[in-house]
């Protein structure tokens, strides 16, 4: 893939670390079918965006077999964005993570933490469920959209 440089230009496009325009530059980033942008300003800001396989739409007919070998049977809580995972909220005194295999978890109960600098964004889960599987770690970097856990229907 090409690399434009465009160092001359002004940063017109806004404060690189406001979760909307990064949930904005992911959108179109994974429309694109692009896997990365990296953006570095005169200021010394940067931003780079690295998506995983599962969050490429526009190809999801050739990675749908990849994630099946990869996942058990259930649904996969996907990452809301880039970042470093965290299985605990970093300011609980509680180092036990929010969800771990076999636990049983409400529609809607935050099962983790995206951390992309100073901004934390909840992981949910969708649905009551059982964790089935766990496949992020805290300090694990994940991508836009890798599944971080996968959960079974309660029974």
């Amino acid at each position: 893939m090409s690399r434009r440089d465009r160092s001359a230009s002004k940063n017109t496009i806004g404060d690189l670390s406001d979760p909307a325009l990064i949930s904005t530059l992911t959108g179109w980033l994974e429309a694109s079918g692009a896997g990365e942008l990296e953006i570095l300003t005169e200021g010394g800001e940067a931003l780079k965006i690295v998506l995983g396989p599962a969050a490429h739409s526009a190809h999801a007919s050739e990675t749908a077999p990849q994630l099946r070998a990869i996942l058990p049977e259930g649904r996969a809580v996907k990452a809301p964005m880039a970042g470093l995972f965290r299985s605990t909220h970093p300011g609980s005194a509680d180092a036990s993570p929010l969800a771990e295999e076999g636990r049983a978890v409400e529609a809607g109960a935050i099962v983790g933490f995206i951390e992309v600098g100073p901004v934390l964004l909840p992981v949910t889960a969708p649905e009551a469920s059982a964790v089935a599987e766990v496949h992020a770690r805290t300090g694990d970097l994940v991508g836009y959209g890798d599944a971080v856990f996968t959960t079974e229907p309660s029974r």
